[in-house]
Order: C-alpha cells, then structure tokens, then sequence
C-alpha cells in the first residue's frame, strides 16, 4: 500500500507524517535532496527529470507513505510517475484563511502569498480527483469543516489505518458493479431527497457538518457512517417500520426509471432496506458509498458494455451524473438547485 500525501505548504503534512504508525514514513523533499544534493538550484527541467527518477526508484517498495505536492503555484510539479507511484491519493484540505495566516508566520512559505491560495488548493484538489477517476484510484480529500484545521489529527490517523487495513471506495465499486445484473440499461439512483423526497438520516433527528466543505469523498462518508452509529446508540433508537415514517417516494424518478434498477445511498442502512425490499430493488450503502464510488460504479457498469441512466441531487451525485449517459438531476421543492452543486458544470444533466 502506496499513499501519497498532498496538500500545499503549511497545510500540516508533516505533522501528520510525524504520528503516523503502522506504516513506513518518507519525507518527498528529503529524498529529492538526497538523489540531487543541488536540487533546489536545478532548473525545472531538470527537477522533473529527478523527481520522476525518485518516483521510479520508490516503485520497488510495496507499502510507505509519502508528503508530495502538485504544483507550486501556476507551477504544475506532479508527474505521470507520482501518479503511477501512489495506490491511494489523500489531500489534506485547510481553510485558505489559516494557510495564509500560516504562510505569514513562515519565512520558507512566505513566498507563496502571491498566489490565490483558495484558488491554488481547489486546483490542485480537483486536477488530482480527475487523475484519480481516470486511473481507478482512491482519491480522499480530509478535510474538518467545522474549524478549518485539525487541532486534533487522531481521526485522520484512524482513517489512515482503516485504509491500511482494506477501505477502498474503488475496490468497493468493482464488487457492487459485480453484484449488478448484467443488463443492457442500468438505473443508478441516489437515496435521500432523490428516491424519496425525504432525507432518511434528518427524519432520525440526526445532522451533521461533515460534508459542508461539498468534497463528498470517502473520508466524509466514512466519518458520517461512524458518527451516524455513534448518534443512534446515544438517542437508543430501535428501528421502525417505514410505513410510520411518512417517507414519500418521488414520481418524477419512479417515471423515467428504465432498465435494471439499483439505489446507491448513504443513507440510514436500516431505513433503506425496508424501502429496497418493499420496491423490490437492489440496494448497495455503506461507509464506503461516496461521490467517487458512484462515479466509478458507473463507470466500470459501461466498461461492461451497460448503458447507464442516473438520478441524483446533490454534488454526492455529481460524478455519477456526468458519467452517466443519460442523467436527472432533482431540483428542490422550490425549483432551485442544491447549493452544493454551486459552480459546477451542469450541461448534459436534465433537470427534473
């Protein structure tokens, strides 16, 4: 198990790398200065030349974890040989307020406060995810949206291990894209407020702030799987029948639905059960159902040589819906999109 560990200067990467257990940890920047002790004086020619010779070189070991950057700036530094390198990409996400108050207090990163730094991070957080969907690999933005910043890394240690130990959204959704019944047109459809007009966790009384940084990656679902269980054993919730719930099922997906027909949800497993079992579909959630791994079970679907149709309503769906070949993005009781998918390329999408 090869992990790369991206994020820009000061983000904290090396502190992180400095807690890690259960895995070998390598240091990018001392590596390169080890193969070329002149490496900062090179032109950048002749630092890509190295840095793919680093990444080559590391290719013989099997398991490490490695800080690494894409870009410096306009500078694009990330090469097909780090891609090629990492089994799993992880980009650690900070508020750009704090990496420049940070950058500020730093004579080595002061040098980078000409960027855009909102701007330089969403970059290179979106160049990595669409390298990642085009190679099949594991792509986790970590990001703690209610502070900006983890004063407290054990939940990213936590999620390290869970990798080291088999969490995988692009294994995950090789073995649902399995499971499917082959079928020449396939039906993908999302959960909450897309299947039923209702979302199956808020009707438990439980909300969260997990995914208000919009990234819908694996770690999100995987922190939202954990706390959701941790909710329901505080509150002593006993499941119920979904006939006492007052869900309501959406016509609109209900009607246009074609073909062999799955739901793909985050959702509150024991209420989608019942609702799969009652319609008669299959049913495929869990802490490894995210926006990737819709997107890739859709993918590996059409590889099969399926056709696939899509319904979905939030940037959770966003992937799967532009991979899709046809989609239907459900728009809000009131007409409006959901604010998650604000500056997101809707063409193609059909809205219902």
């Amino acid at each position: 198990m090869r992990i790369g560990l991206y994020g820009l200067p000061s983000a904290g990467k090396s502190f992180i790398l400095g807690n890690i257990r259960n895995l070998e940890v390598l240091s990018g920047s001392s590596l390169l200065q080890k193969l070329a002790p002149n490496f900062n004086n090179l032109a950048e020619e002749q630092k890509e030349t190295v840095r793919q010779e680093l990444a080559l070189q590391l290719r013989q070991k099997d398991s490490f974890i490695m800080d690494g950057h894409y870009s410096f700036g306009e500078n694009i530094v990330f090469t097909e040989a780090d891609g090629q390198l990492y089994d799993v990409f992880l980009y650690l996400y900070i508020n750009p307020d704090i990496i420049l108050e940070r950058m500020s207090d730093s004579i080595k990163n002061k040098k980078y406060l000409q960027y855009d730094i909102e701007e330089w991070q969403r970059f290179e957080l979106e160049s990595l995810r669409t390298y990642c969907h085009i190679n099949n690999k594991d792509f986790y933005v970590i990001d703690n949206p209610d502070k900006g910043f983890f004063s407290d890394i054990r939940i990213i240690l936590e999620f390290i291990d869970s990798i080291i130990e088999g969490y995988s959204c692009v294994r995950f959704a090789k073995e649902v894209a399995n499971k499917i019944e082959k079928s020449d047109f396939i039906s993908l459809s999302d959960g909450d407020k897309t299947f039923i007009k209702e979302d199956s966790s808020e009707i438990l009384g439980y909300k969260t702030h997990l995914f208000d940084g919009n990234f819908y990656s694996g770690f999100q679902a995987w922190r939202h799987n954990s706390e959701l269980m941790d909710y329901l054993k505080l509150i002593n919730y006993s499941i119920q029948s979904i006939d006492n719930m007052n869900l309501t099922i959406n016509e609109k997906v209900q009607d246009k639905i074609k073909g062999f027909s799955v739901i793909l949800t985050t959702g509150y497993y024991d209420v989608w059960k019942q609702i799969a079992y009652k319609y008669n579909l299959p049913l495929f959630c869990g802490s490894q159902m995210c926006s990737d791994t819709k997107y890739f079970i859709t993918k590996f679907l059409q590889e099969r040589g399926s056709k696939v149709m899509a319904f979905g309503d939030s940037m959770n769906d966003y992937f799967m819906l532009k991979q899709a070949n046809i989609s239907y993005l459900m728009l809000k009781k009131d007409g409006s999109i959901s604010s998650s998918l604000r500056g997101r390329d809707l063409e193609g999408l059909i809205l219902v």
